[in-house]
């Protein structure tokens, strides 16, 4: 068995939800008649896609822990940002970041081999990005080259090919994946956008999105770089409806939210969300993130940064129970390869819906999500030093919506007044002597805040110190600093913090880490209701919530994914054992 996938089925009462089919056409250039027409069902029976972000900045590949790295050159303006130090240091201060494109070259990129890879790990569509915010085009785009008054698509560069066309006919020879592409509606320093938006619209946004719908026919359409302007004036609601009543792929296209700075979650077709935690109302939606933090490749991340191949299933399964799609990106390198570790996550994946799929592929939400159940890590750690970017402690803790707690004492080398300093994402608290100094109430989001506080202590003497994180969303982060007239500002050291009063030796802070989650999630599709089991279940086996009116009766069966036969089963007070 893998991972615990238990499917419970044939429960009466349980059907499909959001079948649906296209409405009639036409639709009109107005978002409520647009807004009406169904997101394809091949879609939301798809549930696992991969997003490929690829291009100009796969050459540097370099970016800050935090920070995506396909954004690098607009990082690169940011006078004295980190990625502005890595680029003097590694090409100079004179080279430019348009110089990347004859240095992209993709001597490596196999699109058979890629696709191979994308049917094995279980994906049903695919999303490349055809075009970033930088404006490079992995087609040859004759408009990309015009505004920019220089080559400016991979034909024309140094890859010498149509690096889009090549994947997309790849993909479309294996029958089990759909293909889609990314496109960035702004781009950061077109000359041409910079002067004249309007004319940008029309000369070159509008015209390179029928070329590649035309040349490519995608069946998804995902926008982004909307955020600049309303929806009229990138003219979205003429290009859709051009796109679901004449353009080659009218019928089948599924497309995304971000079309105008007041689209997202609004308007458009699915819901996207990124590093979320979903959308509830029962819209479609999808969730898109990166198996480390960059979506494209960073060679700043170490393997710390990959999330396992276990908590990438748990985010596909707890996804899909809640209704969602998961694109999943990897980051192929700028000599045209797919990184080893991203490889082996996605094979893994595909190993586990190999055997679990009937539980994903096609299912919709049941009357709850799952099971949850408070998960606990208790540990010492050494210093309240930790930066997990969009990650967690521990494989058993939530990446979003945790607590962290680190309790124990602190001993000062110096009798005198110490300012200490705590950073925390999302808001933090620091007691001494059983007394708060900090309290950073504030919700600082993504960016996270820095309290300080002075305390006089005096040398060699041990006092309680509590510490404590709650994590929201997005970035989680801790630092806890401290000054004094005799020490410069430093992270609190190991042999200062103290996990018992009786330890002549510092060793840390107990710390206790806790977090709601999902012990199983459930979802149903023609009749059956899957369990998936998020661990190994308890000596007395998996219990599941059963209320009217999916009552069990003497037809229904349990079996186990990928096991011949029936299992035991018994009903009390509406639950299944």
């Amino acid at each position: 068995m893998k991972h615990g996938l238990f499917a419970a089925g044939w429960i009466g009462g349980i059907g499909l939800l959001w079948l649906g089919v296209l409405a009639a056409e036409p639709y009109e250039p107005r978002w409520d008649s647009l807004d009406a027409r169904p997101t394809p069902q091949w879609f939301q029976d798809a549930k696992f896609g991969i997003f490929i972000h690829w291009g100009v900045y796969s050459v540097p590949a370099w970016g800050p822990k935090t920070k995506y790295a396909e954004w690098y050159w607009n990082d690169l303006h940011r006078k004295g940002s980190e990625t502005e130090q890595f680029h003097r240091r590694v090409y100079g201060p004179d080279f430019e970041y348009i110089q990347f494109a004859d240095l992209f070259k993709p001597y490596l990129f196999d699109a058979e081999a890629w696709a191979d890879l994308f049917a094995r790990s279980g994906a049903r569509y695919i999303v490349l990005t055809s075009k970033h915010h930088d404006g490079y085009c992995l087609w040859p785009s004759e408009e990309a080259s015009r505004t920019w008054g220089r080559p400016w698509n991979a034909k024309d560069t140094g890859p010498g090919r149509d690096l889009l066309g090549e994947l997309t006919a790849a993909v479309s020879r294996r029958p089990e994946l759909k293909m889609g592409f990314y496109y960035s509606l702004y781009e950061w320093y077109n000359p041409l956008y910079r002067q004249d938006v309007d004319r940008y619209v029309t000369e070159h946004m509008l015209p390179q999105m029928r070329d590649l719908v035309e040349t490519y026919k995608p069946w998804v359409f995902w926008t982004d770089g909307e955020w600049d302007h309303p929806s009229d004036t990138w003219k979205s609601q003429e290009f859709l409806a051009w796109l679901f009543n004449e353009s080659p792929v009218k019928d089948v296209v599924a497309v995304n939210d971000r079309w105008g700075k007041e689209c997202r979650h609004t308007h458009g077709g699915y819901y996207t969300t990124e590093y979320g935690a979903g959308v509830e109302g029962g819209h479609p939606w999808e969730e898109c993130r990166g198996m480390g933090h960059s979506f494209g490749y960073n060679r700043n991340e170490t393997v710390d940064e990959y999330r396992s191949a276990r908590t990438l299933i748990h985010t596909l399964v707890e996804i899909v129970s809640k209704g969602g799609c998961l694109l999943l990106d990897i980051g192929p390198t700028g000599d045209g390869r797919i990184p080893v570790i991203m490889q082996q996550r996605l094979m893994q994946i595909g190993d586990w819906l190999a055997v679990n799929g009937e539980a994903i592929y096609g299912t919709r939400p049941w009357t709850k999500t799952g099971i949850e159940k408070t998960f606990v890590v208790e540990r010492v750690d050494r210093t309240v030093d930790f930066d997990w970017h969009r990650g967690s402690p521990d494989g058993r803790i939530s990446g979003d919506d945790f607590t962290a707690e680190w309790t124990g004492w602190i001993q000062a080398r110096h009798s005198e007044e110490y300012t200490f300093e705590l950073e925390a994402d999302t808001r933090g608290g620091l007691w001494i002597d059983g007394k708060q100094i900090i309290d950073n109430l504030q919700e600082y989001r993504q960016w996270g805040g820095i309290g300080t506080a002075s305390v006089r202590l005096e040398a060699g003497k041990k006092v309680p110190i509590r510490v404590r994180l709650i994590e929201e969303d997005r970035n989680a982060r801790i630092h806890l600093r401290w000054s004094s007239p005799s020490q410069a500002k430093q992270v609190v050291p190991t042999e200062c913090l103290f996990s018992d009063a009786r330890r002549n030796q510092g060793d840390g802070l107990n710390a206790r880490y806790s977090s709601r989650g999902y012990a199983a999630c459930y979802t149903t599709a023609g009749g059956a209701v899957y369990v998936i089991s998020l661990g190994w279940p308890d000596d007395d086996g998996l219990t599941v919530d059963v209320r009217p009116p999916a009552l069990p009766t003497s037809r229904t069966r349990v079996r186990l994914l990928g096991r011949p036969g029936t299992l035991p089963w018994g009903h009390d007070n509406g639950r299944v054992r």
